[in-house]
């Protein structure tokens, strides 16, 4: 899909995508931020380059406007680092919310002296469709936490029973 309001945001891609950045590592505390934000080596900071080029894809993926399966593992690496973090479900994902404020903050003039709202309402559309699918990866991502946690908790208990001698022949074949 190729209309006025894409290439706008192509020709605006460097500053969209460095101004998001900006805004998703603002959401990690103060000095964490810093870090992330300053070193650039990807093997010093793997979340900060994990973010940077999770996003550069997932925008071009997203102006392109790739299917769901395309997108899906975009998204992963990024919605996984977030739900591992322990960030609140609204704050994991309210990065990918972050493009529609900053098309508006920044564009808002020249879509509006376009007229490019309608095709503006279908790419917010099409975001918020991202963030079903990133919803769906968190989810599932803090599940996967939940049974890693849930079976690390009863196999230590197991094993102080064990050393206690109270489990039983039978309980320990089960």
């Amino acid at each position: 899909m190729q209309n006025a309001l894409i290439t706008l945001l192509k020709q605006n891609r460097a500053m969209l995508l460095e101004r998001w950045t900006i805004q998703t590592l603002q959401t990690y505390p103060a000095e964490s931020a810093r870090f992330y934000s300053q070193e650039t080596n990807q093997f010093a900071n793997p979340v900060g380059h994990a973010i940077r080029q999770s996003l550069a894809d997932l925008f071009d993926a997203i102006l392109e406007g790739r299917d769901v399966e395309v997108i899906a593992p975009l998204l992963d690496s990024m919605v996984r680092i977030r739900a591992v973090q322990g960030f609140a479900p609204s704050n994991s994902l309210a990065f990918i919310l972050f493009l529609k404020v900053l098309l508006r903050d920044e564009l808002d003039a020249e879509i509006h002296s376009k007229r490019l709202g309608k095709e503006l309402v279908a790419f917010e559309e099409r975001i918020d469709g991202v963030l079903l699918v990133a919803f769906d990866i968190y989810v599932k991502c803090r599940q996967q936490l939940s049974d890693i946690k849930n079976k690390e908790f009863v196999n230590r208990h197991a094993q102080l029973l064990k050393r206690a001698n109270l489990m039983s022949e039978e309980t320990r074949l089960s």
